[in-house]
């Protein structure tokens, strides 16, 4: 039920996501083969009538669907309790959250509408603690939440909302009010709609200003960088940010910046990681979401700045983890290691070393090196074409304007993972030629030296 249906937009990430969920929800069918199968492409009356001869055998169900007061609920799965029914909502999550919770109290309103008595109300998340310890044993990986307790208030009152809903489509479309619903938890579809007839906002937004600063001047209605009285400003930052923003003039403290590097020993190893995690781990040893490299570049810079590139790459489709450590561990066994926003890399770095003990003396050391330059350039440099950010991409084009993101093939972290995922898919029209022009002359590589080569720039 919505106004204007066809406005509906696709959020960058809705593929990615989609195909998550697809996975988890398979895997959570694989784990219960005794379920009935409701097919959702049967039609709403088939797939109504097979819910049905499921319930009257009390069998669990998979897809179960219902229908109440022109309201359509499809249960992920539905289990026999006792002389009751379990509820139960398949998610992608390490826990229950409370955008779960309206979907499910729908979801047992319309049931009971149905004559189910319902007697719990479960969230089936991953469990953050699973390990894989064999490829495809994958017992454990879900964990149950019962939230029967804070959905029933819900479910009490669902009825009147839905009636409300209902009432307020037989009227005229009301003013979008727009605000940071639009794109917690999730980016809405219709972000675009409703955003379009909006008034320009200022070029130099309030918003700029970092870590949600610019709200408390948006409640006192101004929304104008450059009207904010400038003794109101509370930090540092803040002043740098707003001084940049009016002179056009950069921020830079070239001798803070070397004081605050001057320990940084040669040679210097300038590192950048690309990453892929599964909700569902792929290879023994992973976690749920875990970040795991297939790809790094290592600049290492001598102190007569001279610059040696290391690069790792795995293609193969096999856990590149291995290949990756005994890479990592071959880099210089002195010297900084200098990342962007390091807790990342060192992240990845202990995580190889907790997975392969015999190296993990070497990665230790690696991980304990590791410095990082965003706070340095956080501190010392701002233009004001990063508009209130520091990352990498806003930083770099304009410190070198030839280094600019927007000239790679691969710009960032999400095109990477995009690109090994259809070069290492077998069954992909396009994952043969990706692979092919990947191992002479990679296209993933780009992004990658583009973070390497920006750090180092950033210096």
């Amino acid at each position: 039920m919505t106004f204007r249906p066809d406005s509906a937009g696709s959020a960058d990430d809705a593929a990615d996501r989609r195909a998550t969920e697809h996975a988890i929800a398979a895997e959570a069918r694989r784990q219960m083969p005794d379920m009935v199968m409701i097919d959702p492409a049967s039609g709403r009356s088939a797939a109504s009538a097979a819910t049905g001869a499921a319930i009257a055998t009390r069998q669990t169900i998979a897809g179960a669907q219902f229908l109440h007061d022109g309201v359509q609920a499809i249960v992920d799965i539905l289990e026999p309790d006792g002389d009751g029914w379990r509820i139960i909502a398949v998610r992608g999550s390490t826990k229950a959250k409370p955008d779960h919770l309206a979907a499910l109290a729908t979801q047992a309103w319309v049931a009971a509408a149905n004559g189910l008595r319902i007697t719990s109300v479960h969230v089936r998340h991953l469990d953050r603690d699973f390990t894989l310890d064999r490829s495809g044993d994958r017992g454990g990986l879900f964990v149950d939440t019962d939230v029967t307790a804070v959905v029933a208030p819900i479910v009490a009152t669902q009825g009147a909302r839905i009636g409300a809903a209902k009432a307020l489509l037989t009227q005229s479309e009301p003013a979008a009010i727009v605000g940071d619903h639009c794109h917690a938890p999730y980016a809405c579809a219709f972000v675009d709609h409703c955003h379009e007839n909006l008034a320009a906002g200022p070029y130099w937004p309030v918003t700029i200003l970092p870590r949600g600063a610019g709200k408390a001047f948006l409640r006192r209605g101004i929304d104008d960088l450059t009207l904010v009285p400038v003794e109101d400003l509370r930090s540092d930052t803040d002043r740098r940010v707003h001084r940049a923003t009016m002179t056009g003039q950069v921020e830079h403290d070239p001798a803070g910046a070397a004081q605050a590097m001057a320990k940084w020993s040669y040679p210097r190893i300038w590192l950048d990681f690309e990453t892929v995690s599964d909700a569902v781990p792929v290879w023994p040893g992973c976690s749920p979401y875990e970040q795991v490299p297939f790809q790094f570049v290592a600049d290492v810079e001598a102190a007569d700045h001279d610059i040696v590139r290391h690069e790792f790459l795995d293609l193969s489709g096999d856990d590149p983890r291995r290949a990756c450590a005994e890479a990592l561990a071959a880099l210089p066994r002195t010297g900084a290691v200098i990342a962007w926003h390091a807790r990342f890399e060192r992240d990845v770095v202990l995580r190889l070393a907790r997975a392969y003990h015999d190296l993990a003396a070497v990665l230790d050391d690696l991980a304990a090196r590791i410095v990082d330059l965003l706070p340095v350039t956080r501190d010392h440099w701002y233009h004001r074409d990063q508009r209130g950010s520091w990352s990498i991409k806003a930083v770099l084009p304009t410190i070198a304007p030839h280094l600019d993101y927007a000239t790679l093939a691969v710009r960032d972290g999400g095109d990477a993972v995009a690109a090994y995922r259809e070069a290492v898919d077998v069954a992909s029209t396009a994952g043969a030629p990706r692979r092919t022009r990947c191992r002479p002359a990679p296209l993933l590589r780009p992004g990658c030296r583009g973070d390497a080569g920006g750090c180092r720039t950033a210096d």
